[in-house]
């Protein structure tokens, strides 16, 4: 369902002032940054420091995505192969989870390669697990999968919560809208999703009808 041209409006100029003052914004938060990371290297070695430093490297790479999002700043490629790489979140991945639900990873392309924006790519899987998780209710399981497709490498996420309507599903890659009724989601979470793929030169659809669950599926080209 299209959206009526005031509408359309009104979310780009919502985008530009976001663009006008991003530059502003990571400014201020790499020196915030980097007076954190110097204070972290004076830390005596430890599991909680080293945990910290990451957490920290992490946090520098966002302005990049915003500015990617933005169609500020191209996407940083590296090589990987998905099979090898996903391990590397999970845990991340299950902490977000928590324990009420079960994480199952079924990773079935074991040799073919993508060439993506690793730091882009986690906060993708972090945003469709963010999701998964308020669909889920008081329980429920999320499944990650790879599989060869024939245009790459199919990255599907599965969970068994709520599910969404026609309508709603037809909305949810719309910058800024968010079924969320509380103040913590922005409703920018699918829409970067979906700059991620479309940046890469992939394809993103959704799976879902009410009480049935949702499949998101990211769709990347192969590389040699």
């Amino acid at each position: 369902m299209a959206l009526p041209s005031d509408a359309l409006s009104a979310e780009n100029e919502k985008l530009l002032l976001l663009g006008n003052h991003a530059a502003h914004l990571i400014h201020d938060w790499n020196n915030v940054l980097t007076l954190l990371q110097a204070h972290c290297a004076e830390l005596p070695p430890s599991d909680a420091a080293t945990d910290l430093t990451a957490s920290l490297d992490e946090a520098a790479a966002l302005p990049r995505q915003l500015l990617s999002y933005l169609r500020l700043s191209p996407p940083t490629r590296t090589r990987i192969s998905l099979d090898e790489w996903l391990p590397s979140v999970e845990p991340s991945l299950r902490q977000l989870l928590g324990r009420r639900f079960r994480f199952y990873p079924d990773y079935a392309a074991p040799a073919l390669a993508v060439s993506v924006d690793v730091a882009q790519l986690r906060n993708a899987l972090i945003n469709l697990t963010l999701n998964a998780r308020a669909a889920l209710g008081d329980s429920g399981r999320v499944r990650l999968i790879t599989a060869p497709h024939p245009t790459g490498v199919a990255l599907a996420l599965h969970d068994n919560g709520h599910g969404f309507d026609e309508e709603t599903r037809a909305r949810l890659f719309e910058p800024f809208f968010t079924t969320r009724t509380d103040n913590h989601r922005t409703g920018l979470g699918l829409a970067s999703v979906k700059a991620f793929v479309d940046a890469h030169g992939g394809a993103l659809t959704v799976e879902s009808q009410p009480n049935q669950g949702t499949v998101f599926t990211l769709m990347l080209p192969l590389v040699p």
